[in-house]
């Protein structure tokens, strides 16, 4: 159950969760953590990872997308953080005959930010946002891994330098640096 805590406690701070969220997840009760284990354990699941999702979110000072950043730490192979970048990148992404390729939906914060974001703080726009995750957002993500994949077009390990296939998790990651680097807010 330590093991589960500290993986949550590092990506929260490695994804810069705001300062009170943090706190939180740092002194999270046992129970707390046991939900975190028991979340971790259904994020590895293949068929599960919904309720490992959704489990977390309930959780003090977790959001769909930390929770996300938490799937993606634990199963990089299938999972992908949504945040800002990738949402805004993704949601004008069209597909050929289906519009855009996501449709998160998102709000603007409450004045002190310039951009808006994940819409998860109402029970209806996580439902919303949450199913978008798991039934478009991570399936898409696959499928252009898998597409990459088949054209053999690997990537070179930054820190191993050896060839590797894609992920769902390399594609995100290259989404959001394409937002952030030339993305409008």
């Amino acid at each position: 159950m330590a093991a589960a805590h500290a993986i949550v406690v590092d990506v929260s701070q490695w994804a810069g969760n705001n300062a009170n969220s943090h706190a939180q997840i740092v002194g999270a009760t046992y129970a707390q953590q046991a939900v975190m284990q028991a979340s971790i354990n259904n994020l590895i699941t293949p068929g599960r990872e919904g309720y490992g999702i959704n489990a977390l979110c309930e959780l003090p000072g977790i959001s769909l997308v930390i929770a996300s950043k938490i799937f993606r730490f634990c199963a990089p192979q299938v999972g992908a953080a949504v945040d800002r970048h990738a949402s805004y990148f993704f949601n004008s992404l069209p597909v050929a005959g289906r519009g855009m390729s996501t449709n998160f939906i998102r709000e603007w914060s409450n004045g002190r930010h310039t951009s808006s974001r994940l819409a998860i703080y109402t029970p209806k726009n996580y439902g919303l946002n949450h199913a978008q995750y798991l039934e478009i957002y991570l399936p898409l993500l696959a499928n252009m891994a898998y597409a990459m994949d088949i054209l053999q077009a690997q990537y070179i390990c930054a820190s191993t330098k050896q060839a590797k296939n894609l992920t769902p998790a390399d594609i995100e990651m290259a989404a959001y640096y394409w937002w952030a680097c030339n993305g409008s807010r």
